[in-house]
């Protein structure tokens, strides 16, 4: 059930507007069961006792009715006066054209999108000490370098059209780069550049997914992977993911052929993790086996604090059967919209042809721009600056949450990336993660849960902290206020 909550007032009367408005437009019938409250709670991300006071609501006025053991449902016999009550009209003001229905893959694109931005909103309490995970900072030093390219290579040229595949220096550049930076093996006619990492998964989706097709993702893993597969008409396979990586051994059978298998094998989302090299040669060895491709997405290997850097998945790859998803949105700035697909060689030109109806190209300025930020040795410096940036909010905030929690909680993906994930050993925390979201909201502390990045929810309480986007003076005072909160609602 889709509810869209119009953000007046408080959050039980929100609920209840919206379930009184679907009842009152026939789009919930007379008789029909209600979502659990514990269900709609966890849809909305909300504590349970906001949505009973809803259903309570509802109750009242008798649009449902409640039975133990039977759940909630629409009242029967519901006047006709009733059904026409504060029901807002969508129908074109003349005509007989019939109510819009969006397609299957527009409504569960709708759902993911207001399931995301709830819990993403910046409205009410500021928040002071945020730890949203996908943030970064964006250098000003470099922000002046990248200013000053782009006014240079303004020219006459960046307003004709583009090559779908890409700027020929960029590619040039980008086969480099990763060469010697992630251990892959490409040439220039490999690479594509995209718009961000999330325009290459739709791409590959358009490539690969047909409706009941079957894909394989991380348990947990990026829920932007697992919406964008599902829209396209794909059934999504959870495969558990321990400290070593994908479990390989329980891959299923894909099907004939064009299997799709999703995976973040050097740091893995959002566990941490990171794929052992005998896994890495099995999961190898199964994709030829079964006819299947791998998606390698490597969204933030540049940022590795101990050990050495982990070398891509595809340099291992001998028989064409990885394509390498990387982007500089997590490196320079999430506006800029470059990253790239490394494709094997067969797979290039459906790629770019899918690339061209899709939006033509990226924008020809931006990429040359990219293109000299990275040959001058720009990139090279701010990636060095970044890592010491980083590292130290990384350090500050694994100092503040033990020192806050102790033996209570445990840490996870410490050593790599832009954020960590945070387990409460209590199991009993679990059924206040809505009601500790909230709360920490209200104190200007923004936390964000694990859970809806499972397909199958956890069992205990999970935490994702972001340090990408914090300044290293508020992490320790935010880590303080969320211990209260805590404290306050055990």
């Amino acid at each position: 059930m889709l509810l869209t909550l119009d953000g007046e007032g408080a959050i039980y009367m929100q609920i209840y507007r919206s379930l009184k408005k679907q009842i009152l437009a026939g789009h919930v019938k007379e008789g029909q069961k209600l979502p659990a409250s514990r269900v709609l709670a966890q849809h909305l991300g909300v504590s349970r006792n906001v949505v009973l006071l809803a259903y309570d609501q509802l109750k009242s006025e008798g649009f449902v009715i409640g039975q133990v053991g039977a759940g909630t449902r629409v009242a029967e016999h519901l006047s006709t006066t009733d059904m026409q009550t504060d029901v807002p009209s969508n129908k074109p003001r003349s005509g007989t054209v019939s109510d819009f229905k969006l397609t299957h893959q527009a409504s569960l694109a709708l759902a993911h999108w207001q399931a995301r931005s709830r819990p993403w909103s910046t409205a009410g309490t500021p928040l002071i000490h945020d730890f949203r995970y996908g943030d970064i900072e964006v250098d000003s030093r470099s922000e002046c370098i990248w200013r000053r390219l782009s006014g240079r290579l303004f020219t006459d040229s960046v307003y004709q059209y583009g090559h779908p595949q890409g700027d020929r220096t960029l590619r040039e550049i980008i086969a480099g780069y990763v060469k010697t930076g992630r251990g892959c093996n490409c040439s220039p006619e490999q690479v594509c550049i995209v718009n961000g990492s999330q325009q290459a998964l739709d791409l590959i989706a358009r490539l690969f997914i047909s409706p009941g097709s079957r894909v394989m993702l991380e348990e947990p893993g990026y829920l932007g992977a697992r919406a964008l597969f599902q829209a396209a008409g794909a059934e999504v396979i959870p495969v558990p993911v321990d400290s070593e990586g994908i479990e390989v051994s329980r891959l299923t059978d894909v099907g004939i052929g064009n299997g799709v298998i999703y995976v973040t094998p050097s740091h893995q989302f959002p566990t941490g993790s990171i794929l052992s090299l005998s896994r890495r040669l099995a999961l190898l060895e199964w994709a030829e086996r079964h006819d299947s491709f791998i998606v390698e997405d490597d969204y933030d290997g540049e940022f590795r604090y101990q050990g050495r850097p982990i070398p891509a998945l595809q340099g291992l790859d001998s028989s064409g059967r990885t394509i390498y998803v990387g982007t500089f949105s997590k490196v320079l700035f999430p506006a800029l919209r470059i990253g790239y697909v490394i494709l094997p060689e067969n797979l290039v030109e459906p790629f770019v042809g899918l690339r061209w109806l899709s939006d033509r190209h990226s924008v020809t300025h931006q990429q040359r721009v990219l293109a000299a930020f990275i040959s001058d040795g720009h990139y090279e410096r701010h990636l060095r600056r970044m890592r010491k940036r980083y590292e130290a909010r990384r350090a500050t905030l694994i100092t503040a949450l033990t020192d806050a929690f102790g033996d209570a909680i445990e840490l996870h993906g410490t050593n790599a990336g832009l954020h960590l994930l945070v387990w409460f050993r209590d199991v009993s925390l679990l059924p206040l993660e809505s009601l500790l979201i909230e709360s920490a909201r209200t104190a200007g502390v923004g936390v964000y849960p694990v859970s809806p990045l499972y397909q199958t929810p956890p069992e205990r309480l999970g935490l994702l902290f972001g340090y990408g986007g914090i300044s290293v003076e508020r992490i320790a005072p935010g880590i303080a206020r969320l211990r209260q909160v805590l404290a306050q609602l055990k």
